[in-house]
């Protein structure tokens, strides 16, 4: 995609701490943080990287005193046998009548992706950070790494790896490390006050806002009153299927859905990344997107089970990242409240937590303009 293309995006007009709050709301860290520290970042996004650095550098010097080891996986032509024969390289390259054969062994070491991983997240972090006293600790970091020989890796699967009591610490730096490399991805254009020069699109974004509101839901809204769920596969309520219905029918899958205990009062939340509206008609007057309330509506009503009283009359919402664009309107669909709302990326922190904790925290026992 072109610059002249990417630029025209809803990802390219919001201010780049905006982009900041959303890593932040979307960030495992975010739910580790006390509440004063989470609502001074949350007024002043821009400290997140301070607040990364200084817990990076922590982390790592201590985790520096005990390097974890782990084991990788070695071939080499060896005179004597060392783990596993590759014996169709061994026959093929006449190793044999050399004295010699092709092993496949294990050898541990500390240059582990996981080591690695971190050892990049060093390099991403350093120019990001302005305070001099944290830069030298970065510094340190790095030279203590390449004194190891230990290389770099920007990629780490978490799943591939395994992590006892003991690790606990590791996984909160690796945790730390997967949010520096987001948040280098608003400043790799110095000076830039916007996202207009960040080679992301509003894809990239919707999956970004989908993460944040989740997180956001998780850490404000308490566990004891409200059930919050995420990426929840819903089934249809099937009578008399043929036999292969099933390879043809779409899966439907909900990205958030909240539930007030007290109420019991479900919502179904749907994130988009477009314009909440399209332009209709020959006045080009503006429509909601028939598409988008169809999902949402196949959502609710497929839902509807007699023995499930919060489904018979739960609330669906379309939720839209939107620029200079402030929409909240609703109506009740056969005894479905469907809300249509944009949280305004332009505004002040403040403003869009304010407006995004009273969007999630709707229900029928709390009234509207609770903040």
């Amino acid at each position: 995609m072109s610059n002249k293309q990417e630029t025209s995006t809803t990802v390219a007009k919001i201010p780049i701490k905006n982009i900041w709050l959303l890593l932040l709301y979307a960030s495992d860290l975010y739910q580790t943080l006390g509440k004063q520290q989470r609502v001074q970042l949350e007024n002043n996004p821009e400290d997140l990287i301070k607040l990364a650095a200084e817990l990076y550098c922590k982390a790592t010097e201590k985790l520096m005193r005990s390097l974890s080891c782990g084991y990788t996986q070695q071939t080499q032509i060896l005179n004597r046998v060392r783990g596993k024969i590759d014996i169709l390289a061994t026959v093929r390259q006449h190793l044999l009548e050399k004295g010699r054969i092709q092993c496949q062994f294990e050898v541990l070491t500390i240059d582990t992706p996981k080591n690695r991983y971190i050892h990049a997240a060093a390099h991403t972090l350093l120019p990001l950070i302005e305070d001099e006293k944290l830069k030298i600790r970065c510094q340190k970091i790095i030279s203590h790494f390449n004194t190891l020989k230990i290389g770099q890796s920007t990629h780490y699967d978490f799943r591939a790896d395994y992590f006892d009591r003991s690790g606990t610490q590791d996984r909160y730096l690796l945790t730390l490390c997967r949010l520096i490399f987001k948040l280098a991805i608003p400043t790799e254009q110095a000076g830039v006050q916007s996202a207009e020069q960040i080679n992301k699109t509003d894809t990239w974004l919707r999956q970004l806002f989908e993460e944040a509101t989740i997180g956001f839901a998780r850490v404000n809204l308490p566990a004891s009153r409200w059930k919050i769920s995420s990426g929840e596969k819903l089934f249809w309520q099937q009578k008399s299927a043929s036999n292969n219905i099933n390879k043809f029918l779409p899966q439907m899958r909900t990205d958030l859905i909240i539930e007030h205990s007290a109420c019991q009062h479900r919502m179904i939340i749907d994130t988009k990344c477009t314009s909440i509206v399209r332009q209709s008609g020959s006045n080009n007057s503006k429509k909601f997107k028939s598409a988008h309330i169809y999902q949402l509506y196949a959502y609710l009503r497929s839902q509807e089970n007699t023995t499930d009283a919060p489904s018979c009359h739960a609330t669906g919402m379309l939720l839209y990242p939107a620029i200079d664009e402030n929409i909240n309107e609703h109506v009740i669909i056969q005894n479905h409240t469907i809300r249509f709302s944009t949280i305004n990326l332009q505004e002040d922190s403040r403003l869009i937590r304010k407006n995004l904790l009273r969007l999630l925290s709707q229900c029928n026992c709390i009234p509207t303009n609770n903040k």
